[in-house]
C-alpha cells in the first residue's frame, strides 16, 4: 500500500490538478476511469477526471482521476478492493 502511495504523490506533481486534489488513478483505458469514477461517487466520493491522451493518435498520454484530499485513503481503498 505504502508504494502505491509513494507513486501517486510523484505523480501528482506532474499533473495539473485542483488545488486540495490528489490523483488516485491513472491509466490509458477511459472505461476503466469510468467503472472507478462510478464506485467512487457510489461511495459519496467527488472525482475530476483529467485526460491527457492525444486526441490525434489515442496512444499518448493518461487519463487521471482525482479526488480531494480529505477522500484519498477511502478512494485508494476502494479501488484498490476493486482489483482484488
Amino acid at each position: 500500500m505504502m508504494k502505491l502511495l509513494q507513486k501517486w504523490k510523484k505523480l501528482q506533481k506532474k499533473v495539473k490538478k485542483k488545488p486540495n486534489w490528489v490523483t488516485v488513478f491513472q491509466t490509458t483505458d477511459e472505461y476503466m476511469v469510468h467503472i472507478y469514477k462510478l464506485k467512487l461517487e457510489d461511495n459519496n466520493i467527488p472525482v475530476s477526471i483529467f485526460n491527457q491522451i492525444d486526441s490525434s493518435y489515442n496512444a499518448f498520454g493518461y487519463i487521471y482521476l482525482s479526488v480531494p484530499l480529505k477522500d484519498e485513503k477511502n478512494a485508494l481503498e476502494l479501488i484498490n478492493n476493486e482489483n482484488e
